[in-house]
């Protein structure tokens, strides 16, 4: 249809030289001092006063109809769900890219003009995130002018949050392309963040990251542009939360204990504006423009709700307030305008679960037990492009925690991230959790497993690293009965491996890709010819290097052909925990009467090619140290001769249990321990 293409972008200002742009040369990595420098210079207490006729020729005319508008799918059949909220909101098909990234787009750099050092890029580390998180703390879907829709606004803060109105900006990406050159920001988001990043969530980090450098930079120019940007319209924020209530909702007046305008979080960086009402039974969330709730919890699965008043949980929205609305599956956050909105719906909440002493019955509490378990326990974040990944460690949001638990920072409450999954698998493995009627395990369970998400491997010696893979993938695979039952088929084993996923080190990753691109990212394809084309083909910074043939027997999926325990794995006694498990799985072996036939575990078929050479003598080799003491006494002297023959698999799952203790030892012992140090992690 078309021969040829030409593809535009805006690329900010016309600079003379880069070199004119920046007076200093140390733009990152940054200190705690220099972070707190950065952190004020957004304010506008930072600018003379007297400037502002000069900011006028640096800020764009732009039209109170700019910006990113979507059309929200808004209207419900009606059936909603206590808990679901694995929003996925899709951009319509008149929205622009002002960044010029498409989902599946690579980012390169395309001009030098930028405001950002040289040195800046590729130092966007983990570690640093705090400042942009803090200076470009999300995106909101404020309601439009238009009806039954959105406008995509991204939020702007002053990290100092001196409690005064000025203290955050809303404005579209367009409107801050205007302002500033992204060329650098976007090189640095090619080389640092993950390519599953979703769009959004990719347009904020470059937005934080060019705003952090260009304050970092001591020139005129950079000033300019950050005055420019304080100085926008007001359009949007003068009307967020602060609109005229809505008269169409079907509500009766006389049955309502709190009405009001809130942000809702949809994932840690995306609120959703939305006119909240608490009645007897439940509270329910709705658009302006719309009749029906687009999200509902029943008053009876709320476990409590709390004002958030720490600044470690809060997200950063400074002279907002914020309220935690407490369930067994997840835990709600809410955003007010004002702090007597806030506690007026606590307060609302709070009496009528004191009236009618509502609370979740023994039966609500495990997972199997809600009419559909999908849409209290998984997730659909925003932040990433999650195709069919449905993210489980999401009870908690982390606003304030990237980059926090690494192995180079143990100080105060940082756990060091091999120790964190011990712990978390340890929870997991708490016999029968998916019958215990006690809420508080199971809480604390889901709460630890959202700890994951904070960790940050950089750091990590390969040893740890996969002691530490090892450990989420059980941990993965146990969360994933909980939610979804056990595979009793091909088709619904399949499928399970592909869905299961987590949020960790500021990625997700599906047991699959856990499995086939970290673990054994360094290790053979399998021999199946098919199997090349059906594994995914995803790349991870943190993958293990080096390979194992006995990571083979390490990793136990719930298959009836797997051992039925696991171990958690350290980092102290890895190898030889590894060849305990290598026994574990061959006990299973037969060697024929002769001794010159071997019937092994059908995955030394399948991941042959791990073994030496994948030739039968060389998987007789390598395994043969590891059979029962009678098998080895049995078997041909002459392993060439021995003849290699392969068992089924059963497709059928199990609930693992942790080797070599009791369940009076595990119910009372390490997950007890366990418990407790998840806990003061916590809080």
């Amino acid at each position: 249809k078309y021969i040829a293409g030409i593809q535009a972008e805006y690329l900010g200002f016309d600079d003379e030289s880069i070199n004119d742009m920046l007076e200093e040369n140390d733009a990152l990595p940054l200190d705690q001092g220099r972070l707190t420098r950065i952190s004020r210079s957004i304010s506008t207490n930072n600018f003379d006063q007297d400037m502002e006729s000069d900011s006028a020729s640096f800020s764009p005319s732009v039209p109170s109809s700019f910006g990113d508008e979507y059309m929200s799918n808004i209207e419900s059949d009606g059936e909603e769900t206590v808990f679901f909220d694995a929003t996925d909101v899709r951009r319509s098909e008149n929205e622009i890219d002002y960044f010029g990234l498409e989902e599946d787009q690579d980012i390169v750099q395309t001009s030098s003009d930028s405001p950002i050092d040289s040195s800046f890029v590729g130092k966007g580390t983990l570690e640093n995130m705090l400042l942009f998180d803090m200076l470009c703390p999300g995106w909101i879907d404020i309601c439009s002018e238009q009806k039954g829709k959105y406008t995509k606004a991204y939020a702007f803060a002053n990290a100092d949050a001196c409690g005064t109105n000025e203290n955050v900006i809303f404005c579209t990406a367009g409107e801050f392309a205007e302002l500033f050159p992204l060329t650098e920001a976007k090189l640095w988001a090619g080389e640092s963040c993950s390519p599953r990043l979703s769009s959004s969530e990719k347009h904020r980090r470059i937005m934080g990251y060019t705003l952090a450098a260009c304050r970092n930079t001591a020139s005129t120019r950079s000033e300019q542009r950050c005055r420019a940007l304080w100085n926008q319209p007001r359009r949007l924020r003068d009307t967020f939360l602060k609109r005229a209530p809505p008269s169409n909702t079907k509500v009766k007046k006389e049955d309502v204990l709190f009405s009001g305008y809130v942000g809702r979080a949809l994932s840690e960086r995306h609120w959703v504006e939305e006119w909240v009402v608490v009645t007897d039974i439940l509270v329910a969330f709705y658009h302006p423009d719309s009749k029906r709730p687009s999200y509902r919890i029943q008053l009876k699965g709320i476990l409590g709700a709390k004002e958030l008043q720490d600044r470690r949980e809060c997200p950063h929205f400074p002279s907002y307030h914020f309220l935690a609305v407490d369930t067994i599956s997840r835990v709600i956050y809410i955003m007010f305008q004002s702090q007597e909105g806030c506690r007026k719906m606590l307060e609302a909440i709070q009496n009528r679960l004191r009236s009618q002493e509502i609370a979740p019955s023994a039966s609500d509490l495990s997972p199997s037990t809600f009419d559909d378990p999908l849409e209290a326990y998984i997730h659909k974040s925003c932040l990433y492009k999650c195709d069919q990944r449905r993210l489980l460690n999401n009870r908690r949001f982390a606003f304030d925690s990237m980059g926090k638990i690494s192995c180079d920072d143990r100080e105060g409450s940082s756990v060091h991230p091999l120790t964190l999954v011990q712990n978390v698998l340890k929870l997991v493995l708490v016999p029968n959790l998916v019958d215990m009627v006690d809420k508080d395990a199971l809480r604390g369970f889901l709460d630890a497993a959202s700890e994951l998400k904070s960790v940050n491997l950089t750091g990590l010696s390969e040893i740890e690293k996969a002691a530490f893979f090892i450990n989420l993938y059980h941990v993965m695979v146990m969360h994933g009965f909980l939610v979804f039952d056990v595979p009793a088929t091909v088709f619904e084993f399949v499928n399970h491996f592909g869905k299961i996923a987590y949020e960790v080190d500021d990625d997700i990753m599906s047991l699959k890709e856990l499995e086939h691109n970290i673990i054994r990212a360094n290790m053979k394809s399998p021999s199946q010819f098919i199997g090349r084309f059906v594994l995914p083909k995803q790349v991870y910074k943190n993958a293990l290097r080096k390979g194992d043939y006995r990571f083979n027997f390490a990793l136990n999926c719930g298959s009836l052909s797997n051992p039925g325990t696991i171990q958690v794995y350290t980092a102290t006694d890895f190898d030889f925990q590894l060849d305990e498990a290598s026994r574990e799985y061959l006990k299973i072996v037969e060697v024929s009467s002769s001794g010159r036939t071997l019937t092994l575990p059908k995955i030394c078929q399948w991941y042959k090619n791990d073994f030496g050479n994948g030739r039968n003598q060389d998987i007789v080799r390598l395994v043969v140290k590891y059979l029962r003491e009678k098998d080895q006494r049995c078997l041909s002297p002459f392993l060439s001769e021995v003849r290699v023959r392969h068992m089924g698999y059963e497709y059928k799952c199990r609930h693992l249990q942790l080797a070599g203790l009791s369940s009076i030892d595990v119910a009372h012992v390490d997950i007890q321990q366990s418990t407790e140090k998840v806990e003061a992690l916590l809080f």
